[in-house]
C-alpha cells in the first residue's frame, strides 16, 4: 500500500464565517509495513486490512425552526464540503444529511447501527449544529448527547 498525501486549502468566503482559514495544510498518511511495525504488539494495534475503510455520516444542520430561536449557521456548508472531501480522500463511504430534526437524527443513528459494518474498519459521525455542553441541537430543538453512548439506540 502506498503513502497518501492530502492537501487541504480553504479560502475565506461569505460562507466560511464559522470556519478558520486553512492555507495549504498537508496531511501525510503513512501505511505501515512489517519493518515499521516490528516493535508494536499486535494486541495493541488497530486492524487496518478491512475491505472498506469505513462509513462517514455528516449531519449538517444549518436551518433551524423558528420556535428554537436559533439562527442559521452560515459557513456550515463549507465545513461539510471540506469534511466530505477529506473523508472521500481517505476512502470512506460518505453520506450527507442536511437539516435533521432531533427525531430524524435518532432514527438515522438507529438505522445505521443496524447495518452490517463487518467489512469496515471504522465508523465516523460528524454532527455540524448548534450545541451546548452535553447537548446537540436538531433543527427543532435540543437532544441530550447520551443518545450517542453505547447501548442507547
Amino acid at each position: 500500500m502506498s503513502d497518501a498525501l492530502i492537501k487541504v486549502s480553504m479560502e475565506n468566503t461569505e460562507n466560511s464565517v464559522d470556519s478558520k482559514s486553512i492555507k495549504n495544510l498537508e496531511l501525510k498518511i503513512i501505511h505501515g509495513s512489517k519493518s515499521m511495525d516490528s516493535g508494536i504488539s499486535l494486541d495493541n494495534s488497530y486492524k487496518m486490512d478491512y475491505p472498506e475503510m469505513g462509513l462517514c455520516i455528516i449531519i449538517n444542520n444549518k436551518n433551524f425552526h423558528k420556535s428554537t430561536g436559533m439562527a442559521s449557521r452560515s459557513g456550515t456548508d463549507v465545513d461539510a464540503a471540506n469534511l466530505r472531501e477529506t473523508f472521500r480522500n481517505l476512502k470512506y463511504e460518505v453520506r450527507n444529511k442536511n437539516d435533521l430534526t432531533r427525531e430524524e437524527i435518532v432514527e438515522l443513528m438507529r438505522d445505521v447501527s443496524k447495518e452490517d459494518h463487518s467489512k469496515r474498519s471504522s465508523f465516523v459521525c460528524v454532527l455540524l449544529s448548534h450545541g451546548e455542553e452535553g447537548i446537540i441541537f436538531g433543527t427543532n430543538g435540543p437532544k441530550n448527547n447520551k443518545l450517542f453512548q453505547r447501548g442507547s439506540l
